[in-house]
């Protein structure tokens, strides 16, 4: 009895051991492009290979039937390419995607020498249009749609229910809004259909630039029309009359004729202007006192700006001399501008460039260079300041007496140093020679 119940587990390993050997030994499919991304009506193509000729090749494809195809077999929706089995090959052309093909595909490889057949997979991903994309926007301070300088703005993005995932980029206006200002997106998968949702976050603290420009919300995905679609909304933000170098300086006013003063102001909403000119007050739509002065109501350029206007009848030389206080409020403050005319025609900028500006300090540097180098030579006798001028005593004594100390050319040695002061490039004070007089 026990003899047997060997037997029986020794058949049992030899069998297991024969499948294991059977699925070590079976061939290595070569698979070209293991994931393609199509839109529905696509072409597209697949091949799997071994180094071996094949007795047949079997593809299995989502939503159609498992097919064996060679040269000589195709059909309307599927069809073999490649060299043919001979030559190892199992290729097959979907010749027109359909969005239940999405999924993954299996190529079985038949070998003469094998038991075991020889399996390969691939994805196939039919592209599917996600939903638009939603944009939802926290309120602002007041809780209205309605935003003021420095609120914070939290904005989420949702592109849902896409093939593969949606890509997700933001834009205020034209500009790309910085990574640093965008959480990392968020994933979310429905396996039912392999269909893909994505969220991202926006956090942005605004300025006054912001206000009139569109927050974008952009999507890219190969389904959309033209590649990408887009949800937008308007910020609106509040700011008072932002400041402006002062004075404002306006030219080209002729005398007697009329001349108007205009200011171009930045502000949301609408500033309320007045004009002060010798302490008289001249609020918009109305004249001074003597009628020669009236200042027009403000004209809204869009976009948060806006021109406020003087009109002078007759410029006169006093006009010229006057300052004009140009003052703008509205609910969130106010600012005054202070402004000069002038008879003068308008001086021509002079524009410099960056690489002037670079030439420039390049130039200076040098200047500041070379002093430094001839004050530093002077204070420690360098170079050109070293010692090599000799003060002679002519006080008395015999002349052959110095004569013996210079050059054949009349030029004195250097090395010969009378003199009773420093000498450059020495601090030793040398005192002169004494000099044998007659008793």
């Amino acid at each position: 009895m026990e003899l047997m119940e060997v037997k029986s587990i020794m058949l049992l390993l030899v069998t297991a051991m024969g499948f294991f050997t059977q699925g070590i030994l079976s061939a290595q499919v070569d698979v070209d492009k293991r994931e393609q991304t199509v839109l529905v009506g696509d072409q597209v193509s697949y091949m799997c290979r071994v180094a071996v000729p094949l007795q047949y090749c079997r593809v299995e494809i989502p939503g159609l039937r498992s097919y064996n195809l060679n040269r000589g077999i195709s059909n309307a929706d599927v069809s073999y390419y490649g060299e043919g089995l001979d030559a190892g090959q199992c290729g097959f052309t979907v010749h027109r995607a359909k969005d239940d093909n999405n999924g993954e595909i299996k190529c079985t490889l038949g070998i003469a020498s094998e038991a075991q057949e020889s399996v390969g997979t691939m994805s196939l991903v039919v592209a599917r249009a996600p939903k638009l994309p939603e944009l939802d926007l926290s309120r602002g301070a007041d809780d209205l749609n309605v935003y003021k300088v420095d609120d914070v703005l939290r904005a989420t993005c949702v592109i849902r229910d896409g093939r593969p995932v949606a890509n997700i980029s933001w834009y205020l206006g034209d500009e790309l809004i910085d990574v640093g200002e965008l959480s990392m997106p968020t994933v979310v998968d429905l396996a039912k259909e392999n269909l893909q949702s994505k969220v991202q976050n926006l956090t942005r603290r605004l300025r006054a630039s912001d206000n009139a420009k569109f927050l974008k919300c952009v999507g890219y995905h190969p389904a959309y029309a033209g590649g990408q679609a887009e949800t937008k909304r308007r910020l609106d933000i509040k700011y008072p009359p932002l400041p402006q170098r002062q004075p404002i300086e306006e030219f080209g006013y002729e005398i007697g004729k009329t001349g108007v003063i205009n200011v171009t102001i930045q502000a949301n909403p609408k500033p309320t202007i007045e004009w002060t000119v010798n302490g008289q007050k001249i609020r918009e739509g109305s004249h001074d006192n003597t009628g020669i002065m009236e200042a027009e109501y403000a004209q809204d350029l869009g976009n948060g700006m806006f021109i406020a206007s003087l009109r002078i009848a007759r410029i006169s030389k006093q006009d010229t001399e006057k300052d004009y206080i140009l003052t703008a409020y509205n609910d969130q403050g106010s600012e005054d501008y202070r402004v000069k005319i002038s008879t003068n025609p308008e001086p021509k900028g002079y524009e410099i460039g960056v690489a002037a500006i670079v030439g420039i300090v390049v130039a200076i540097m040098f200047v500041i260079l070379i002093v430094s180098i001839l004050i530093f030579a002077k204070l420690n006798g360098r170079w050109c300041f070293s010692g090599g001028a000799t003060v002679i005593d002519y006080t008395g004594g015999d002349n052959q007496h110095h004569h013996s100390d210079l050059t054949s050319d009349g030029v004195d040695n250097p090395q010969h140093q009378v003199s009773t002061e420093y000498i450059n490039g020495n601090d030793l004070i040398k005192k002169d020679d004494k000099i044998n007089t007659a008793v």
